[in-house]
C-alpha cells in the first residue's frame, strides 16, 4: 500500500513537472514568434534620408585621383638554355642598360668557335694553292668554286657561333633597380625564361582616367600640379606626355603626367591627386556622392516612387566637390535616397526621415 502511494505521488509530481515544462515552452515559443513577427513588421518599412536631383555648377578646375607608375619596366629574359655560371645582381641592385647581369656556360661554344676558325684558315690556304694550280691545268674551276663555297659556309658558322656566345650573356634591357629575382648561380634556365624585373623610377608617370568633358581641356605638354597622398605637404609638377585617343571600358580616357622623382622619394604604385586647371565652369545635373550605389562605372541610385525605393541605373560623369554628374537616367527634381541604402532592396517600402 505504501509502495503504491509513493508511486502515485511520484506520478503526480512528474506529471506536474511535465505540464509546467510544456506550458512554459509553449509560452516561450509564442513569445518568440510574436517577436519575430513584430521584427518582420518593423523591417517592412525602412527609414531613409532623401534629397533632390538638381542642377549644380561644375567648375572648370577639377581634381582626379591616380596612381604613380614606373617610367620604364622590363623583364630580364634569357635567350639560351644552360647553367648560370655567373650572376651579377640581387634584388635592389642598381644597373645600367647593357650591363651583363648573368652568363650561361658557353665553353663548348667557344671550343666550337676556335675549331671553326682553324678550319677556315686551312680552307683559305687550300683555296690559295688551288688558285695557283688552276693556271697550270692541275685543277678545275669547279674545284675552285667548291672551295670558295666551303669558306663561305665556315664564315657563316663562325657568325652563328659568335651570336650564340653573345646570347649566353644576359644583358640589362633598361637602366633601373632589379626586383623579382627568380634565379641563383647554378640554376638551369631555358630560352625566354624570366630571370628578374628591372624598374626605372628615376621618373614616374602619374596615370589618371578622365571623362570626355575633362579630357578635352587637357593638352599634351601642359604643366600640371600633383600631390602624393603620402606627402600631403609636398607639391610636385609634371608634364602631360600621353592622352589616350580611345576610351576604356569605363568610358574614360587614360592621361599620363611624367614627373622627375628626385631621390626616388616616390615609389611606383603610390596614389596621389592631380590638379587640373583652365576649363570653363558649366551647369550639370548632379546628385550627392553618397547617393550612388556601387561603383561609378556601374552606378545605381534609389529613386523614391509612391513611397517605395526603386533601384535605377544611371550614367555617372565627373565627380566634383561632394557631387557626381549624372549624364543619363535621372531628371531634375526627382527624389532620391541619400542615406539608408544599406538596408534597402528594389521596391522596398520606405519612411522618409527628412529631405
Amino acid at each position: 500500500m505504501k509502495r503504491f502511494l509513493k508511486l502515485a505521488i511520484w506520478a503526480i509530481v512528474l506529471g506536474g513537472l511535465g505540464y509546467f515544462t510544456y506550458t512554459k515552452l509553449g509560452k516561450n515559443k509564442a513569445t518568440l514568434e510574436a517577436n519575430a513577427k513584430l521584427s518582420q513588421e518593423r523591417n517592412t518599412v525602412i527609414p531613409v534620408v532623401t534629397g533632390k536631383v538638381e542642377m549644380a555648377t561644375m567648375s572648370g578646375d577639377f581634381n582626379v585621383v591616380g596612381n604613380f607608375a614606373p617610367f620604364q619596366q622590363a623583364a630580364v629574359m634569357s635567350e639560351t638554355a644552360g647553367k648560370i655560371v655567373t650572376l651579377n645582381f640581387e634584388n635592389g641592385t642598381v644597373v645600367q642598360a647593357g650591363a651583363t647581369l648573368a652568363s650561361v656556360d658557353n665553353e663548348l661554344l667557344k671550343i666550337q668557335l676556335e675549331t671553326t676558325k682553324t678550319n677556315l684558315a686551312k680552307a683559305e690556304n687550300d683555296l690559295s694553292r688551288l688558285q695557283k694550280l688552276l693556271g697550270e691545268g692541275g685543277v678545275t674551276q669547279q674545284q675552285i668554286d667548291d672551295a670558295k663555297l666551303g669558306i663561305d659556309n665556315l664564315k657563316q658558322q663562325i657568325k652563328g657561333t659568335e651570336k650564340q656566345i653573345s646570347m649566353s650573356y644576359v644583358k640589362a634591357p633598361i637602366s633601373g633597380v632589379v626586383t623579382n629575382k627568380m634565379v641563383e648561380k647554378g640554376s638551369l634556365i631555358s630560352p625566354a625564361m624570366q630571370l628578374a624585373t628591372i624598374t626605372n623610377i628615376s621618373r614616374l608617370k602619374m596615370q589618371v582616367y578622365l571623362t570626355e568633358e575633362q579630357v578635352v581641356t587637357v593638352k599634351k605638354g601642359q604643366r600640371i600640379a600633383l600631390q602624393a597622398d603620402l606627402f600631403p605637404d609636398k607639391k610636385f609638377e609634371g608634364t602631360v606626355t600621353f592622352i589616350d585617343v580611345n576610351a576604356g571600358t569605363s568610358r574614360r580616357y587614360l592621361v599620363e603626367i611624367e614627373i622627375l622623382n628626385q631621390g626616388d622619394t616616390l615609389k611606383a604604385g603610390m596614389t596621389g591627386t592631380v590638379f587640373f586647371k583652365g576649363g570653363a565652369s558649366h551647369q550639370v545635373l548632379s546628385v550627392p556622392r553618397e547617393s550612388i550605389v556601387g561603383s561609378l562605372q556601374d552606378a545605381k541610385v534609389y529613386v523614391v516612387e509612391n513611397g517605395k525605393a526603386i533601384l535605377r541605373s544611371v550614367v555617372a560623369g565627373s565627380v566634383f566637390d561632394e557631387h557626381v554628374q549624372v549624364k543619363d537616367g535621372l531628371k531634375e527634381g526627382e527624389t532620391i535616397v541619400i542615406s539608408g541604402q544599406i538596408n534597402l532592396e528594389d521596391g522596398k517600402d520606405i519612411n522618409i526621415a527628412s529631405e
